[in-house]
């Protein structure tokens, strides 16, 4: 047995060394394979060490002795976090749906928060349409590292030091609902802020009318909740455990270290593969139809 530890621990820094390489060719069973070793070897290891200070002199009976404390032991260790995982699971999976009886005419200062630090806080195709709504008089774009105002102003009034440009304005067509083709609406915008108007940065707008929040599928009146999806995702940790090489792994809350705890993942709500994030939102919005807007343009 001490030959099976040492040869699966070299694998094993192997395996942490050139993770990338093998967690690119996972999906070839005997690659993927390779991913477990790590986990072999501390199993073997745990079981060698029991199994020496075990008082049972059949080595056979103290090693399967050994193996079935380990694997007990560390079901155990992990428990908790299971039972955490499914308890969150389930508690996300019982929010109800909040199904507004018809499309959300927003007003004010609108708010868009995204759970994640995003690489520079622009105004992109859902916060110029939510700016093109009627009533609707700033767009304070938010992430966990500071958020980001903005308006349109007419183009005497306009600061040009304060002017921003619109990241894809087209990408409306994808999820809007209306617009059939993205360069029309691109085309449209481009005109717009070039003539008449002018898209610009202004004060940060500390409260807000409504927040949209495109990751978690909700919306906003205040503090008040007037439309939700529930879409839950959740990881949970098996059993009896297996360590996976973090970088192949995207379970981070299970470790950040080079090993990983190997997860299951459960789903309730609805789920469409590559659906856009913003597609939920395109539902419930009462936004301006491009189509009659481009129709009914000179």
């Amino acid at each position: 047995m001490t030959r099976a530890v040492i040869v699966t621990g070299v694998l094993a820094g192997l395996v942490l060394l050139l993770g990338d390489a093998i967690g690119f060719f996972a999906f070839i069973p005997p690659v993927g394979l390779l991913l477990l070793i790590p986990s072999l070897f501390l199993y073997l290891l745990a079981v060698w060490g029991v199994a020496a200070i075990l008082p049972i002199r059949r080595v056979w009976l103290a090693r399967g002795a050994a193996l079935m404390i380990v694997i007990g032991l560390a079901s155990l260790a992990v428990l908790p976090l299971r039972l955490a995982a499914i308890a969150e699971f389930e508690r996300c999976a019982g929010v109800p749906d909040i199904v507004p009886p018809a499309r959300i005419a927003l007003a004010g200062d609108v708010r868009i928060e995204e759970s994640y630090a995003l690489t520079s806080r622009v105004c992109d195709d859902l916060c110029l349409a939510v700016l093109d709504m009627d009533g609707v008089t700033s767009v304070t774009v938010a992430d966990p590292q500071g958020t980001t105002t903005f308006r349109l102003a007419a183009r005497e009034d306009a600061d040009p030091a304060a002017v921003a440009q619109p990241r894809n304005p087209g990408g409306f067509v994808a999820w809007g609902g209306s617009g059939e083709d993205s360069g029309q609406v691109e085309a449209q915008w481009q005109a717009r802020l070039a003539g008449p108007e002018r898209l610009v940065r202004s004060a940060s707008v500390t409260r807000a009318d409504y927040t949209l929040r495109p990751s978690a599928d909700e919306i906003l009146r205040g503090r008040t909740e007037i439309a939700r999806r529930t879409s839950v995702i959740v990881r949970v940790p098996i059993i009896p455990p297996f360590l996976l090489p973090s970088h192949v792994s995207n379970d981070a809350a299970y470790g950040n270290g080079p090993l990983t705890l190997a997860t299951t993942e459960r789903r309730a709500g609805p789920y469409t593969e590559g659906e856009h994030p913003y597609a939920v939102l395109g539902q419930w919005l009462a936004l301006r139809n491009y189509d009659q807007s481009l129709a009914s343009s000179p």
